[in-house]
């Protein structure tokens, strides 16, 4: 039936389940997105992201007196071996100035080393220290159960399909 001028009226989305509207799934085949805030992906991802990040730096801070900065520096430098300020930016997602206050943090501590490097005497090599990389071990052992914990009611399978969306997500950011 077409309305005075001539168009055809618009088809109107099937209604979604009243099952998925409860849990707050968002239908892919909607032909109109839901932009409400409980229903809006990239503000779901964001909570779960800081609820997360609350829980990791709450273990870092009660148990290591550690931020997050200087965590992901410590991590990125164990897995690396060394690296410069530079270097780290894209492994642990920091700008250099984070990157450079977390290491000098970590220095002062005895967590990492310094030098020059030799091919560009501007730029600083930094490497875990002994202590570092013991410290890094017990942060490690911690924060396997966190993972854990936060995890739970997430099956191996959940897990997987969860780790490979973010992966995709960050590849595609970093493209």
């Amino acid at each position: 039936m077409k309305q005075s001028g001539g168009k055809e009226p618009k088809a109107k989305p099937a209604a979604r389940p009243a099952s998925a509207q409860a849990a707050g799934q968002v239908s892919l085949f909607d032909t109109v997105p839901e932009t409400g805030l409980d229903n809006f992906l990239p503000l779901k991802i964001i909570s779960a992201a800081r609820l997360v990040e609350r829980r990791l730096v709450k273990a870092l801070q009660s148990q290591h007196s550690l931020a997050l900065a200087e965590w992901l520096v410590l991590a990125a430098l164990i897995e690396a071996g060394e690296g410069s300020v530079r270097d780290l930016g894209a492994k642990t997602g920091l700008d250099a100035v984070a990157i450079s206050r977390a290491a000098m943090r970590l220095t002062d501590r005895k967590f990492l080393k310094k030098s020059e490097n030799r091919q560009d005497r501007r730029l600083v090599v930094l490497k875990p220290t002994k202590a570092g990389r013991d410290l890094a071990d017990e942060i490690n052992a911690r924060l396997v159960p966190l993972e854990a914990e936060i995890m739970k009611g997430l099956g191996t399978p959940d897990r997987i399909r969860l780790a490979s969306l973010l992966g995709s997500l960050q590849t595609k950011e970093n493209a």
